[in-house]
């Protein structure tokens, strides 16, 4: 399980690390401040880090758990993200979804190969490849205002699809009733009477949604096991709970 988390971190940090490599230029005239345009950082060490970075997620593979095939898959997306898809919104939205669905798929895909697992199973994947567009989809609307609208609109959508599918799944993997669906469908009601994602600045909307993101793998853990489960479903929800008060303790340390 600690390969596999592993691994996932490593994707994850290999694609940011190259998506600001690639900005380096444009970030000279919107965040100068940054490492790489303040000139603290050479590109050739940054270039080392990803490639460091992206083999380490390979070499990793997810660990006996894993699939090395989604592991490159993923990272093939965040450099195809990375290299020039996200400037343009379709393209980018896509490779983003599809960078997420690859890494959430690391752990699925052996589990279903082995016949552990039913096929329905890589059904999880694909919602939080989904959610993932439209959190991307709406994080455009901020450096293009008059896309807020919209942008909302396709973000509410994602979580309605995400969370509502995340939960019927979880029921069907669980066999029955199941506990984490019930933090679902509270989701799903909100975004439909436009109450998630709260209103106000773009980026403080993406951040709500991107720390979504905890509680939709909650939901989906649901599905691992018969509803009689309440340990697992415990588990999961105060795991959520904490991760989304840790991270926002740390962005408020960082800034």
């Amino acid at each position: 399980a600690l390969r596999l988390a592993a691994t996932s971190v490593l994707v994850y940090l290999a694609g940011m690390a190259g998506n600001d490599l690639a900005d380096r230029d444009r970030d000279r005239t919107l965040h100068p401040e940054r490492p790489l345009p303040a000139r603290r950082i050479a590109p050739g060490a940054a270039l080392a880090l990803v490639l460091v970075l992206a083999a380490g997620a390979v070499a990793l593979g997810g660990g006996p758990a894993g699939s090395r095939g989604m592991v490159l898959a993923a990272l093939g997306a965040a450099a195809l993200y990375d290299g020039g898809a996200k400037r343009r919104v379709v393209p980018g939205v896509l490779a983003m979804g599809l960078v997420r669905a690859c890494n959430a798929a690391t752990g699925v895909v052996p589990l279903v190969a082995a016949g552990l697992a039913s096929p329905l199973a890589l059904i999880a994947p694909l919602l939080v490849g989904a959610y993932s567009a439209g959190v991307t989809y709406l994080s455009t609307a901020e450096e293009r205002p008059a896309r807020e609208a919209r942008a909302r609109l396709v973000g509410r959508a994602a979580t309605v699809l995400a969370f509502g599918g995340g939960g019927a799944l979880a029921l069907v993997g669980a066999g029955g009733v199941a506990f984490t669906p019930l933090f679902a469908f509270p989701v799903v009601l909100s975004a439909v009477f436009d109450r998630v994602p709260r209103k106000g600045p773009v980026k403080r909307q993406v951040l709500e949604m991107l720390l979504g993101l905890y509680w939709l793998d909650a939901v989906l853990v649901g599905g691992a096991a018969p509803g009689s489960s309440w340990g697992l479903a415990l588990g999961a929800i105060v795991a959520a709970w904490s991760a989304i008060v840790l991270s926002q303790l740390a962005i408020r340390a960082l800034r």
